[in-house]
């Protein structure tokens, strides 16, 4: 790695890589820790020393290990220091001139407090809440979007804007500089089911905690009824204290994501609440197969339907309504910790496919294609939301089931719509 330069005289690279030349100022920060705990005084001796070089003209380069997240979070509070810049604005000058990331937030975060004019900076002053939302481009980011309260201003940056899988450093500076005070983490792999899907969203979720932590922002975030997908053939009810068995990508992912979560949050080091739920359906919201339901229902083909070796698939549905009043009064509560929401009984598929081809009054057919192994029919109960916050759903989903299939067919484009 050869030395990145910041400036025409500031640089960083891996202390292997560096060759001292007489017209040169190294300063190593080896000694320095990747993570919490490093002294304020020694980081301000790192810095002066590295500024006086400047000062003289000199070529300086800050090096580390790999120069990738000591040697740059100097460089960043060097470049302040002599600069007279922000330091966020010096760590977003080191991230385009070194394209390094992946800085350690508690180093850049000490190395920030280090610096006399931007340990105290003060959040921007609000008439309201500002909450970052990650996916907020998805279905369920959208339905909090549309229902959020008056008093909260819901910030949903674009992956372009902000890409959680870029490092935790980004993700920090957008929450200081926005005046963010909790963040609804619902970004997801755009595909879920793959196993780069699992490292990609336990990446993401890692990046937010570590800004939760150093921030002390409260973080919310979805589950899903898939941590309980190994219970092959049984028909259940699970609670927050059935012990997850997850099957396939997606439940293997969603119990990893809840595991770290709690984690953190019993290690103290992050105050996370996680709403665990059935599938949601709704105007702008549907699982995949209700939609191909749907589609097939509206032009009379013929909707084909799953049976394993005990029979067809039950499933716990909720609408898109009560989700959301289950979201919003879990999160006003400031409570913590795991809690499910569920629409209070099992639907099998066939009876949602034979509705929906009711709904669209075109006869079409309904056929069986049996896929070997078993079914889990798992009803998430939620008894312990409604002690906390008297949450229960309205009614039984499959009693809204059937307007909602009339809406979606009266619409023939809602198939191909949704997130």
């Amino acid at each position: 790695m050869m030395v990145r330069w910041i400036t025409p005289l500031l640089g960083t690279t891996s202390a292997s890589q560096i060759e001292p030349a007489s017209d040169m100022t190294v300063i190593d920060v080896r000694e320095l820790v990747d993570r919490a705990g490093n002294a304020t005084n020694i980081l301000r001796d790192k810095i002066t020393a590295a500024a006086a070089s400047l000062g003289d003209g000199r070529k300086t380069v800050i090096c580390c290990d790999h120069g990738i997240s000591r040697s740059n979070a100097v460089a960043a509070g060097v470049l302040s220091q002599t600069e007279g810049i922000s330091f966020e604005s010096a760590i977003r000058r080191v991230i385009a001139a070194t394209g390094e990331s992946e800085m350690r937030p508690e180093v850049v975060e000490a190395v920030r407090r280090s610096l006399p004019s931007t340990a105290d900076k003060d959040l921007p002053v609000l008439d309201r809440e500002r909450w970052l939302l990650t996916g907020g481009s998805g279905a369920l980011g959208g339905l909090i979007a549309a229902t959020a309260p008056g008093d909260i201003e819901i910030l949903y940056p674009s992956r372009q804007e902000l890409d959680l899988l870029h490092g935790a450093v980004p993700v920090g500076l957008y929450a200081a500089e926005a005046g963010v005070s909790r963040i609804l983490h619902f970004a997801a792999p755009r595909i879920s089911n793959t196993n780069t899907a699992v490292g990609e969203a336990l990446t993401m979720l890692r990046n937010v905690l570590e800004v939760a932590s150093i921030q002390r922002l409260p973080v919310v975030m979805p589950s899903r009824w898939e941590v309980f997908g190994g219970y092959r053939g049984e028909t259940m009810e699970a609670t927050e204290e059935t012990p997850s068995r997850p099957a396939g990508a997606l439940g293997d992912t969603k119990h990893l994501l809840e595991t770290l979560a709690l984690t953190w949050t019993a290690q103290q080091q992050a105050n996370v609440t996680i709403l665990r739920s059935g599938l949601v359906f709704g105007d702008d919201i549907a699982p995949n197969f209700m939609r191909a339901f749907v589609r097939k229902a509206c032009i009379g083909e013929t909707i084909i339907t799953h049976v394993y070796d005990n029979g067809e698939p039950l499933l716990d549905l909720m609408t898109a309504e009560d989700w959301a009043s289950a979201f919003w009064a879990l999160v006003r509560s400031g409570e913590t910790g795991l809690f499910q929401a569920g629409g209070g009984a099992l639907t099998g598929t066939r009876q949602i496919a034979a509705m929906a081809a009711a709904a669209a009054g075109q006869g079409c057919q309904i056929s069986e294609l049996h896929v070997e192994g078993k079914a889990a029919n798992v009803r998430l109960g939620f008894g312990k939301l409604e002690e906390a916050v008297g949450w229960r759903p309205s009614r039984p989903a499959v009693d809204l089931l059937a307007d909602f299939l009339s809406r979606a067919c009266d619409d023939r484009t809602y198939a191909e719509k949704g997130r």
